[in-house]
């Protein structure tokens, strides 16, 4: 067997282990393009099998920590790489030798109401409308927006059903304004009946890829100049900060985030108190 076949022996086995075990499409996208990524560093398919962990160490150590990569990046790598092993040759890669690493906790980044209505009222695409709308008022993340089926809009009862993490379903609001430019743009669609899904794909796919949504969000930022902090989940985090500002219930938001814990969604708690107005506290005194 010749290398090229060796390497895509494995990768089609990882991307069909991987759905085997449910895992969404942007993993397996993501998965597969690490493992890619990772094979094309080495040209002997026998080296790649009995790499030892010093191998593998000085591999991290040269792609990513002389590189100043992200804690997020390289820890990423490592779990799809420490897949690979486990799925095409048994191997466990050791934690302690091969460590993770440890992430700085940080509060999401939010956009402002005026700035999120400045930006929308002045977007003229009636797609992109939606997907901003979707994102900022229903809390749904870029894959979720990407893969909305129109039965899961249920505009009487003002909720949609999203197929998040997992495959895991769950319910979240949905807003007059995100109802009325669904509608606007379902009516000036022809195909949507045959895919099911609200925004269709090219080539013949039956939803959009994820990643237009992603690549318009970051033309949006260069237009309007927002900070580099500010991304297209920024507009998730903001539904879930103002949600509880204006007085919404903890257990409420954690299962429209569609989060596990009710410990990832405490964190919007510390974002959304005003400190002006905190109760106990009397500056005037």
């Amino acid at each position: 067997m010749n290398t090229e076949k060796n390497k895509k022996i494995w990768l089609k086995k990882c991307e069909e282990t991987l759905r085997m075990g449910g895992r969404s499409e942007v993993t397996i996208r993501n998965y597969i393009f690490i493992i890619k990524k990772f094979l094309n560093c080495y040209e002997d398919t026998i080296k790649i099998s009995k790499l030892t962990i010093a191998d593998l160490t000085k591999h991290f150590k040269k792609y990513f920590l002389d590189k100043n990569k992200s804690a997020s990046t390289y820890n990423t790598n490592l779990a799809a790489i420490r897949y690979f092993y486990l799925v095409c040759f048994d191997r466990n890669i050791s934690k302690t030798l091969l460590p993770t690493s440890k992430i700085r906790k940080r509060y999401p980044t939010i956009i402002s109401k005026e700035q999120f209505l400045t930006i929308v009222n002045k977007e003229e695409n009636l797609k992109h409308k939606c997907w901003l709308l979707l994102s900022f008022c229903c809390g749904l993340r870029i894959c979720e927006v990407a893969t909305l089926r129109v039965e899961n809009i249920n505009y009487k009862e003002h909720k949609l059903k999203v197929l998040g993490k997992g495959n895991k379903e769950r319910f979240t609001i949905l807003p007059d304004i995100v109802i009325k430019y669904l509608r606007l743009y379902y009516k000036n669609q022809k195909f949507i009946h045959k895919t099911g899904y609200m925004f269709i794909g090219n080539s013949n796919k039956p939803h959009i890829d994820p990643r237009r949504v992603g690549n318009y969000f970051t033309g949006l930022k260069k237009d309007y100049q927002l900070p580099k902090e500010i991304t297209e989940h920024s507009l998730r985090h903001s539904f879930a900060t103002y949600y509880l500002m204006n007085g919404g219930d903890l257990l409420t938001l954690k299962s429209m985030m569609g989060h596990k814990s009710l410990a990832s969604t405490s964190i919007y708690i510390h974002m959304s108190n005003d400190f002006n107005n905190l109760k106990g506290i009397d500056y005037a005194k």
